[in-house]
């Protein structure tokens, strides 16, 4: 993705699962690259026949070819 937002592993920051993801799979919060908080993605903790995980179903936030 190059919309300019970091897509991260399944768990925040600090280790637990995020419960508060928008439909696009992100939200608010620290970061290894900014522990003050940016908006960033969280590959989703859904399988997806029974095999692969979602990166995120929903829509992207940022501009296209945007990479910070």
């Amino acid at each position: 993705m190059s919309d300019g937002f970091f897509i991260y592993r399944r768990r925040d920051y600090d280790g637990n699962y995020p419960t508060d993801l928008d439909a696009s799979g992100g939200h608010f919060g620290p970061t290894p690259h900014n522990p003050d908080g940016e908006y960033h993605y969280h590959i989703q903790n859904e399988l997806y026949l029974n095999e692969y995980y979602i990166i995120f179903p929903g829509n992207y936030q940022g501009t296209p070819s945007t990479i910070q």
